[in-house]
């Protein structure tokens, strides 16, 4: 018998995308789930729909809570599930009828503590294009996983499109009242990962991308108090691990360049955000497996704040083009 999986989906004004969501996780084929739909005080119709599926499949449950953030959601489920591995999937993306098993396959075949596989990014509006991958799969130490990781080479920190062993969340939930938690939470459960990270390139996992999404909006304070909150627990990683010091850098320059455009010209966060990117550009400009963008961007930061704006927007102008 196939061991449970428990399957975490946190829900807030989603009501637009969340029957095709819960639909594709109930036509996985690997069958030996459960669905934890988490209603964090959705002022729209979700509440009902997520009713309406807990009747229709008695491996849907339905979570009413009050409305604290993507990490208070999946807390809440943590505490519950059953599953001896678990997967969280965002409510306005979908997944493929092998989402799971491909997962579970890759932990079985490389006997890891997590599988990881990538994203096919979904415009919203657009038609999707469906094709046929080879798919090729390997392992990952622990130390290399965290590497990869941090550099944004073969994945990303997303806590979604991965597969976890249960018991890596007994001591560790994400962070409640910050953003970037899958950055802040994703590389602890590796660094628990002791039997190493099973990867796969079949994208099984479509990611929406939205207009009004976190991503989106414009730089608050929250932006800010995470980002510094990121910066704090990453330097405390390195002291401990130095192997992973030069990757870690770089993902804290690309996470404050990435927020360095969010902010308005001349403003206060412009100017305390632009110190940590000097703080760190020269150490990631000379580390030679750096990303190639974080790099130019370093070098780019030397000429001041317009000329990296300029970059950021001439980037922007290409990749719509």
């Amino acid at each position: 018998m196939n061991p449970l999986i428990s399957i975490i989906v946190p829900i807030y004004k989603v009501e637009k995308y969340l029957e095709k969501c819960v639909e594709s996780l109930l036509s996985q084929e690997y069958s030996n789930i459960e669905i934890f739909l988490v209603n964090d005080g959705s002022p729209d119709n979700c509440g009902s729909i997520c009713n309406h599926f807990a009747q229709i499949d008695n491996r849907v449950i339905v979570i009413h809570k009050e409305n604290g953030g993507l990490s208070d959601a999946r807390n809440a489920a943590l505490s519950l599930v059953k599953g001896e591995y678990i997967t969280f999937i965002d409510s306005d993306d979908f997944v493929e009828s092998t989402y799971i098993s491909n997962l579970f396959n890759l932990i079985h075949k490389y006997q890891s503590d997590i599988a990881v596989s990538l994203f096919k990014f979904v415009i919203e509006g657009e038609r999707q294009i469906v094709y046929q991958e080879e798919g090729k799969d390997m392992k990952f130490s622990r130390l290399e996983a965290l590497n990869t990781m941090f550099y944004q080479d073969t994945f990303d920190n997303n806590a979604t499109a991965k597969l976890y062993h249960s018991a890596l969340f007994k001591n560790i939930r994400f962070p409640k009242g910050l953003l970037y938690e899958d950055l802040l939470t994703t590389y602890k459960l590796m660094l628990l990962a002791e039997r190493g990270v099973a990867f796969s390139d079949v994208k099984t996992y479509n990611y929406l991308l939205r207009e009004d999404s976190i991503e989106g909006s414009p730089f608050s304070d929250k932006k800010m108090k995470s980002l510094i909150f990121a910066i704090e627990d990453f330097e405390k990683i390195k002291l401990e691990m130095p192997d992973l010091e030069k990757s870690i850098n770089c993902r804290i320059l690309s996470l404050s360049l990435h927020l360095l455009f969010e902010t308005e010209k001349y403003s206060n966060d412009e100017r305390v955000i632009f110190l940590i990117v000097k703080k760190y550009r020269f150490k990631v400009l000379k580390d030679q497996k750096a990303r190639r963008k974080a790099r130019i961007a370093a070098i780019i930061s030397y000429f001041g704040l317009e000329s990296l704006r300029f970059l950021y927007k001439f980037g922007k102008s290409r990749n719509h083009s």
